[in-house]
């Protein structure tokens, strides 16, 4: 009676694991925030910024998930994680863990497309633009008609114009030229003026036409001017 017993409790057990579902924990996926939606966020190869970048992810980057790896860098904690196939790190900061109703939506729709790609959306390709800078202290300000892309350090952003005054003389060679652009968070003025006995522009490496006077938030800088065309 009591091999009879066990085998029928044997039995049912068997018969209860084949016919109850085996229970799984999806892991929690991650999304990008706190990047401009022109902007992306760079996917490194170790943790700390003066590593290469393995990927640049978009600003609506998503279904990020993390590889368990953690390293804190004075004040910024790195995670290791996985996107599209890519494994790399990123400061905990520009991720956020996506709903379950995000996680189960339809597929994200076509990503922002990056930084660069964004402003030449303004000109298009095959245009010549007016580039200024100096490299000690580092920064640079591309010239587009409608904004102004600049680059202070780790820093970049993109100012629409909000004023434009070009003074010529009687060849129509532009002698001096005021811009103006603003953000929420940045202020530019732009003063470029010509030089008659060339600039030496540190970032090319050579003598060109323009010198550049640029304030950033109250923080004056001066550099040299050059056009270039975008291929």
């Amino acid at each position: 009676m009591y091999r009879i017993n066990t085998l029928i409790t044997k039995s049912f057990i068997t018969i209860v694991m084949i016919i109850l579902p085996v229970v799984t924990y999806a892991q929690p996926m991650f999304q990008i925030t706190k990047v401009k939606s022109w902007d992306t966020l760079n996917l490194r190869s170790a943790p700390g910024v003066k590593n290469s970048i393995v990927a640049k992810i978009p600003a609506n980057g998503n279904s990020i998930s993390l590889l368990g790896a953690e390293v804190i860098i004075g004040n910024t904690a790195w995670v290791k994680i996985n996107w599209q196939g890519k494994q790399g790190w990123v400061s905990k900061t520009f991720l956020q863990a996506m709903t379950t109703k995000q996680q189960h939506s339809s597929p994200a729709k076509k990503v922002v497309k990056p930084f660069l790609t964004h402003v030449e959306k303004v000109v298009g390709r095959n245009h010549w633009i007016l580039r200024c800078g100096n490299t000690s202290p580092f920064w640079r300000v591309d010239v587009y008609p409608k904004a102004l892309k600049l680059y202070t350090g780790r820093y970049k952003s993109l100012l629409p114009i909000t004023y434009k005054k070009q003074d010529k003389n009687k060849w129509n060679i532009a002698k001096k030229t005021h811009l103006k652009g603003a953000t929420s968070q940045d202020n530019i003025d732009l003063t470029i003026r010509y030089s008659y006995s060339r600039c030496n522009d540190t970032i090319s490496k050579k003598k060109v036409p323009y010198s550049a006077v640029v304030i950033h938030n109250a923080q004056e800088m001066k550099g040299c001017c050059m056009a270039l065309k975008i291929n």
